[in-house]
């Protein structure tokens, strides 16, 4: 049986798609949490937008056309983070207890210290503002980069990279909900920290206090790290582009670091991320090969 990537990806957001669903209803039977909405205020907008494009494009163009493939792998994509919307929803209504304590008590064993690496990084003002201005660009990657691989028509780079999004989703964001986190601005509770990351620990407490967010800021998952997963999976994505590849690199490099060195995420957060991204790779090359 020939299997791919599709197959693969269309497995995973099924079940992360049903798992939300159960998530949302146990919420909404039981706990009553009040939530943020992470679809984009314009979700059905834009859906409605592209299923026009693809109608226009396929009356002007023809079913094989570039046009018309293009559209189709823009509905795609969208359905794909339509999908981690609804996951992302649905995960922020855990009602189990965070687990910070246990990982800052592992890492005190070690002898890591995430207050007093951003200490280090804050003292050095330049590195700092470098840093910054790298991480924050992983929602403009996770954008430009997709769109620009679909207008260049490597769509089988895309499904992989669709199948990857979702996997990873899939274990990262249940491992959230039986572990949640707030992360190390509200655990450690120091002044150094930013208010974007107090924002996530304040979100999660007013959630489970039964009030309405006061803010959409800040993260949600300290443990894995989507931050560190999805730089991956952009730079992943640019195999197509041996020169875009190679100018991304020390950038991803510098925004997984950064989400330590910044105080986003524990080290642990890391070592969480690369075990899902190694188990991911794994199913997702499986489903990528052709077997009788």
């Amino acid at each position: 049986m020939k299997r791919s990537p599709n197959s693969c990806s269309l497995v995973a957001g099924f079940i992360l798609c049903i798992l939300a669903t159960i998530a949302l209803i146990i919420n909404a039977l039981i706990f009553k949490f009040p939530g943020n909405n992470y679809f984009p205020p314009d979700a059905l907008l834009i859906a409605i937008l592209l299923l026009l494009m693809l109608l226009g494009s396929y009356l002007q163009f023809g079913k094989r056309s570039a046009p018309v493939q293009i559209t189709r792998e823009l509905i795609h994509y969208f359905l794909v983070m339509s999908a981690i919307a609804l996951a992302t929803n649905a995960i922020q209504f855990t009602p189990f207890i965070p687990v910070d304590e246990k990982i800052i008590a592992i890492e005190e064993a070690w002898h890591i210290n995430v207050a007093e690496i951003l200490l280090w990084t804050l003292a050095h003002p330049l590195l700092t503002k470098l840093l910054v201005h790298i991480y924050d660009s992983l929602p403009y990657q996770m954008s430009i980069i997709p769109i620009v691989t679909i207008l260049m028509r490597k769509f089988y780079y895309l499904r992989e990279y669709y199948c990857l999004l979702l996997i990873t989703a899939l274990i990262g964001f249940s491992v959230y909900y039986f572990y949640p986190t707030v992360a190390p601005a509200t655990a450690i509770n120091a002044p150094f920290f930013s208010d974007a990351q107090y924002a996530t620990g304040i979100k999660f407490n007013e959630i489970h206090q039964h009030i309405v967010p006061s803010t959409i800021e800040g993260g949600m998952i300290a443990l894995p790290s989507f931050h560190a997963i999805w730089a991956w999976l952009c730079l992943y994505l640019l195999r197509w582009s041996s020169l875009l590849f190679i100018l991304l690199l020390p950038i991803n490099c510098l925004l997984i670091a950064s989400c330590v060195l910044l105080g986003w995420h524990y080290p642990l957060d890391l070592l969480g991320s690369v075990v899902v991204l190694i188990i991911s790779h794994i199913l997702c090359a499986h489903c990528a090969k052709n077997k009788p």
